[in-house]
């Protein structure tokens, strides 16, 4: 995460950690202490008493940040694409599979920006840069490597 933070510094305004080791988040504060960081807790995060979803606001779009593993995104998008819905958001950031996933449903844009750490899927480790203006949501996954 550092490096990936150092590579961006200057064109990011936020960082949004997604889940699982949350301590990786509380150094990441100490090297980058002007860093905005918005951080929830995983399904690995044992005891952690953040909130398990939070919604913030970039750019005039209302973005929920989730881990996944409450709305069972290892097996389908049902229960997360109904819950965003629900909440009237922009975006959906998840986490949980560590497979990078985009798409659009219900006019919500839904990102799982995969994992830098612990990779699964076909991509590879990646991450994800997202331009946020005038309400518009554009994630771009990034594969690092």
């Amino acid at each position: 995460m550092e490096q990936v933070v150092r590579q961006h510094l200057n064109e990011i305004e936020a960082v949004c950690f997604l889940g699982d080791i949350l301590r990786d988040v509380t150094k990441l504060q100490d090297i980058f202490p002007n860093l905005l960081i918005h951080a929830v807790p995983g399904n690995c995060d044992f005891g952690s008493t953040k909130e398990q979803m939070l919604t913030v606001e970039f750019g005039g779009a209302k973005i929920l940040l989730t881990h996944g593993h409450l709305h069972g995104v290892k097996r389908n998008y049902n229960t997360i694409t109904a819950y965003a819905t629900e909440m009237g958001v922009s975006a959906c950031f998840f986490g949980h599979s560590h497979v990078p996933v985009l798409f659009e449903k219900n006019g919500i844009t839904f990102l799982n920006p995969g994992s830098i750490t612990e990779p699964r899927g076909d991509l590879g480790k990646s991450y994800a840069l997202v331009e946020i203006a005038n309400g518009h949501v554009k994630p771009t996954i990034i594969e690092v490597g």
